[in-house]
């Protein structure tokens, strides 16, 4: 139940949970459709491949901005429903924390990848192919292993939204969507580690999860969350 102390901190918290899903939707949108070009452009030292070393690099800092709105949507969540559910709640927002430590993790290996190829001193023990075989095998780590956050990213979207379905905070298809988009992306990723072949065939069964994220964020953003389910009404002798 929710006083009307908490109501008020809990629509604010809502707001910023959409804010935090709009900006590393955003970012995300960067990382994936921006023009951010491959590990193989960027050898040489000419003008051209500077201006590609500087667009890879502002990947990098979309993932750290990612990831930081991450954290700050899965604090945001848990302080709106955490009156419902306080160990749901925990749990949920510790597998988004969870997700974004390895996000962290693999921002890691693409950057050894990156400073392999811009910094060739760094393998100047290794052969040509050597060298070319390091690079490519931190970048594969790097492009496998992305799969694997996915699945506590996946764990803690069903609670949070699932909890929300009990709530009544935001409409229930609203909720149901979560839950089963978040669903989807777990068992997604599941398969794809147990069956990398699958994840060609299968990314097309991602673009809703990106639509339901779209759609969450402008509906907290805008129209918020509705309390009065959790609100107790004034008494008459008040």
């Amino acid at each position: 139940m929710l006083t009307q102390h908490t109501e008020k901190a809990a629509r604010r918290m809502a707001r910023l949970a959409g804010l935090s899903y709009v900006i590393y939707t955003l970012a995300g949108l960067y990382i994936t459709f921006g023009p951010i070009p491959s590990l193989s452009a960027l050898s040489g030292e000419s003008a051209a491949s500077q201006s590609l070393e500087f667009l890879f690099r502002t990947s990098f800092l979309a993932e750290a901005v990612m990831y930081t709105f991450v954290c700050i949507s899965a604090a945001a969540m848990y302080v709106v429903l955490k009156p419902l559910s306080q160990g749901g709640a925990m749990t949920a927002a510790f597998c988004r924390l969870i997700e974004a430590a390895m996000g962290a993790a693999f921002i890691i290996f693409k950057y050894a990848a990156f400073a392999a190829v811009v910094n060739p001193e760094l393998s100047a023990g290794f052969s040509g192919e050597e060298q070319n075989a390091l690079v490519m095998f931190l970048r594969d780590v790097y492009g496998s292993a992305i799969y694997f956050l996915l699945i506590p990213m996946a764990v803690g979207g069903v609670i949070f939204f699932a909890l929300f379905f009990r709530s009544r905070f935001i409409p229930r298809w609203l909720s149901a969507w979560g839950i089963l988009t978040y669903a989807v992306i777990g068992t997604l990723a599941g398969s794809i580690v147990l069956y990398p072949a699958l994840a060609e065939q299968v990314m097309l069964f991602f673009v809703p999860g990106a639509l339901f994220e779209w759609v969450l964020a402008l509906w907290l953003l805008f129209a918020g969350i509705n309390t009065k389910h959790c609100v107790p009404k004034p008494s008459a002798n008040d």
